[in-house]
């Protein structure tokens, strides 16, 4: 019989066990019985670490906003897209190579000019966040300022998952340095002890970043194929962006820039005041108040104005300065010590925005039809049912590119059959899954935009769609769902 038959309806229940019950009036005790004091407990306020944020598979998945089964595509989209970013910043095409080996090592390599020893102690500093986009407003593929210390983190909480004491190990290799970083926890003090160590390195040119994960964990193995899958869906996205992928000492992916010289807009451009609202200029303006207080500097209005785009000109920074009336003051003074100069901050950014013109979409950066069709070729596409199609346009004053390239696989057209190869991407950086859940007040999103032209996941078809924009507004932390409005303004250029 079940352990269930002994709730069923109809059957005998068990005869119930008699105890003995003392009744006792209140205030009463019984007889020869002396009462106790019941124990009390008193409470202390125990100080925890915040910092211990990072260090559990709860609060990463808060931080990442993946699932422990997606950290390895967070770490290879996070370093990824810092490998094209320090190109960009260098001013060199983007040479990259992934590399998975066994043992649950993910080992990235770029060519851009290298990460500096301050930059790597800041990012060791878990009671900071540094990023040099965070405060900005501008096409970018992320400005959170927390990825590498998440990557850090892993793998001392993968190791505590299995039973390890914990410890996770990356090693950051740069201009003839090698930095490996223990990542451990102090248990008393709840917070992140880190074992810094350095070495001599053959890496003269740009930076290898290995990470070194538990080899028990099978992560990298669960993720395999959408591991590649991701890697893949970059050089979609980056016409100048020459990519190596190896998995277990076998080559899945080898492209070469189909224009290394692409443009688009590059970290080093100017950002325009015209993408900015009140409450963005604010921040932007408490960063630069706040950097400029920590090093002892003293910037003035003018100095930050100058830094826009279209507001180089003496002429125009003065006639902002005088309609505003913060000539020869100085930024902290302006933006106020007590309490935000809000009206004075408003004053400025309609000032910067009517005496500077918007940047056109054009701008931001085209992919192409060329470049996407040779993709779609390589991918196994049949070259007679390319399709390609761009709209780009402004919206709140900030302009939008979005491409969007389809066609059959050569399978498909000979009714061979086939699953759908799907690429979906925003700011050049390809996403880990599709972003585009709905479009504006319709509640639809590419799924089921796809599903209507029978181009589902079992079908074989090809399809990449890409995003770019100055301002693009995710709905989670792991950039994992892009909000998009109804009220997009189309150019006539």
């Amino acid at each position: 019989m079940s352990d269930d038959a002994d709730f069923d309806q109809g059957q005998n229940p068990a005869p119930e066990p008699q105890f003995l019950q003392i009744v006792a009036t209140p205030g009463s005790q019984p007889r020869g019985k002396r009462a106790r004091p019941e124990p009390t407990l008193s409470r202390v306020a125990f100080r925890v670490s915040r910092l211990m944020e990072f260090c559990s598979e709860r609060e990463l998945q808060n931080q990442t906003g993946h699932a422990i089964h997606d950290w390895p595509l967070v770490v290879a989209k996070e370093l990824i897209d810092n490998a094209l970013d320090a190109c960009e910043e260098a001013e060199v095409a983007p040479e990259i190579t992934v590399i998975v080996e066994p043992g649950d090592t993910i080992v990235i390599q770029d060519n851009a000019g290298g990460i500096d020893a301050d930059t790597i102690k800041s990012v060791l500093d878990y009671t900071i966040r540094v990023s040099s986009r965070e405060a900005y407003v501008s096409p970018t593929r992320g400005a959170q300022g927390n990825a590498l210390k998440t990557i850090l983190a892993m793998g001392y909480v993968l190791d505590r998952k299995i039973g390890g004491d914990g410890l996770g190990v990356t090693v950051i290799e740069s201009r003839g340095v090698q930095h490996r970083v223990e990542f451990r926890v102090d248990h008393i003090d709840s917070q992140p002890k880190i074992i810094h160590t350095t070495a001599p390195s053959p890496i003269e040119v740009g930076t290898r970043i290995t990470i070194n994960w538990p080899r028990t964990t099978l992560l990298l193995g669960y993720a395999e194929d959408r591991f590649k899958q991701l890697i893949r869906a970059y050089v979609w996205f980056n016409p100048h962006l020459s990519l190596r992928g190896r998995w277990f000492d076998r080559d899945f992916l080898i492209v070469v820039a189909t224009n290394p010289n692409w443009e688009k807009w590059r970290p080093r451009n100017p950002t325009s005041p015209h993408w900015y609202d009140e409450a963005r200029l604010q921040r932007y303006l408490a960063a630069h108040v706040a950097r400029d207080r920590d090093l002892g500097q003293r910037r003035t209005v003018r100095e930050f104005i100058a830094e826009f785009r279209g507001l180089s000109s003496t002429a125009l920074q003065r006639k902002i300065l005088t309609e505003v009336g913060c000539s020869h003051q100085s930024l902290a003074s302006f933006f106020g010590a007590d309490r935000v100069n809000r009206a004075g901050v408003a004053k400025l950014l309609a000032a910067m925005q009517r005496l500077s013109k918007p940047v056109a979409p054009k701008l931001i950066g085209v992919i192409g039809a060329e470049h996407l069709k040779e993709r779609f070729l390589a991918a196994g596409g049949a070259v007679e049912t390319f399709k390609y199609q761009r709209r780009q346009g402004v919206t709140d004053g900030v302009p939008y590119v979005v491409e969007f390239a389809f066609g059959l696989q050569h399978g498909g057209l000979a009714g061979a059959g086939g699953a759908r190869l799907f690429a979906t991407g925003a700011n050049w950086s390809a996403a880990i899954a599709n972003p585009f859940r709905s479009f504006g007040t319709t509640g639809e999103g590419l799924e089921s935009t796809l599903a209507k032209v029978r181009a589902n996941a079992k079908e074989p078809v090809i399809c990449a769609l890409h995003l770019a924009s100055a301002r693009i507004q995710f709905a989670d932390r792991g950039k994992s769902s892009i909000i998009l409005s109804d009220d997009a303004e189309q150019p006539d250029d």
